[in-house]
């Protein structure tokens, strides 16, 4: 990905154009990496939370976390914690803007 390089003075509007131009470029990239971190998020929230509060499967689970591990597999469980992370995306979106 090619940078701009902002500390250089802009004498022309050709310069100013292709500057526009190459932040418009970095923006689509960077936009197209957000969509595809927050997929990524929205995909495996569930398992990332279950081994950062429980560590790796062992061969012997206690009891509740055995249910809680059964409870977040469940695809009802999965949607809504999905929704709820995009609705927070959103509104954290909705202010960046501003």
């Amino acid at each position: 990905m090619k940078t701009t390089n902002m500390s250089k003075p802009i004498r022309s509007i050709q310069a100013l154009n292709r500057s526009i131009r190459e932040l418009r470029d970095k923006q689509k990239t960077l936009e197209g990496k957000m969509d595809e971190s927050l997929m990524n998020l929205k995909g495996n929230y569930v398992n990332m939370t279950l081994n950062s509060v429980f560590g790796e499967k062992k061969a012997h689970t206690h009891f509740w976390a055995s249910i809680l591990s059964r409870f977040m597999e469940s695809e009802k469980v999965q949607q809504g914690i999905g929704n709820l992370v995009e609705k927070l995306i959103d509104k954290l979106g909705n202010i960046m803007k501003k």
